[in-house]
């Protein structure tokens, strides 16, 4: 705990939580627990990469069409 009331997270939940410098977290308190969630602005993109290349993908699934 830093200075006003600052906390550095390590590098491995900044990772898993995928957040960086300037996102919003939100902390909710259940007795003496605490849970840090980050909060998503938008859900656009969240997608991304789940299909690999995405007009590869599209093309693929176009032929099992026909």
């Amino acid at each position: 705990m830093r200075k006003r009331n600052q906390l550095t997270l390590p590098s491995e939940v900044v990772d898993a939580l995928g957040v960086g410098e300037g996102d919003v977290v939100v902390i909710e308190l259940e007795g003496h627990q605490a849970t840090l969630r980050p909060v998503r602005r938008s859900y656009g993109g969240i997608g991304k990469g789940v299909y690999g290349d995405a007009d590869a993908y599209v093309e693929r699934e176009r032929a099992d069409w026909k």
